[in-house]
């Protein structure tokens, strides 16, 4: 059984788990012995263990473990996106011991190719990760932009010469959009705050893309 459901934030940029808590309970209610339950969702890393484990298990009556398993396998799809199908994406999947491993490496790979992460902690963070270093990479190129402006300087024209050197990366300035970029920082950010740790980088680079204009070359 997979949940797939949206993660948001809250208006203070809490992370809002109300729609993964909800399907939980569905799916405890109607859990059968030697069903594995998947979550797709972008969450923090420790949420499915911490949070949909729990649920299911009391819903249930049953012993995760003994009754049934949970595994995370992120989503990675791109609307739109005709190069990178769902085919050619590989999927990320990870179990709470090796046998949902397993059974999960055989799912999806009737699907596309999979990486086996080695634990969910593990798949939940690298998900998470993702979209904070796209969000942090248009962060990166907005300020040089301003500031380029200010000296009448013509940012395509320098990315295009900076791009001749191998190990330069050309992000484009902009804005974030989607339901994941602009909202899954804050779910990291979370789980640091929770282990006493302000994560000034990535807030930094959140506010950055909240502030600014867009600007499209």
């Amino acid at each position: 059984m997979i949940i797939a459901a949206p993660t948001p934030v809250t208006k203070s940029k809490d992370p809002d788990l109300s729609y993964i808590t909800s399907a939980a309970k569905t799916i405890g209610q109607n859990l059968k012995k030697g069903a594995i339950v998947v979550l797709e969702s972008t969450v923090y890393p420790g949420a499915t263990e911490e949070v949909v484990k729990p649920i299911l298990e009391e819903e249930s009556g049953m012993r995760c473990g003994t009754d049934f398993k949970i595994g995370y396998s992120p989503e990675r799809i791109n609307p739109g996106d005709e190069e990178h199908t769902t085919e050619s994406i590989t999927k990320i999947v990870a179990g709470m011991d090796l046998e949902s491993a397993d059974r999960l490496f055989g799912l999806y790979g009737l699907i596309t190719s999979v990486y086996r992460a080695s634990d969910i902690k593990t798949a939940e963070a690298a998900k998470v990760i993702e979209n904070i270093q796209r969000d942090l990479n248009i962060a990166l190129m907005n300020e040089p932009t301003l500031i380029f402006h200010r000296m009448g300087l013509d940012t395509g024209a320098v990315l295009d010469a900076a791009a001749t050197k191998w190990n330069f990366h050309r992000y484009t300035p902009g804005l974030v959009g989607g339901r994941c970029i602009p909202v899954d920082p804050y779910y990291l950010v979370h789980k640091a705050e929770e282990l006493g740790y302000h994560p000034q980088v990535i807030l930094q680079g959140v506010r950055s893309t909240i502030r600014c204009p867009g600007m499209l070359l």
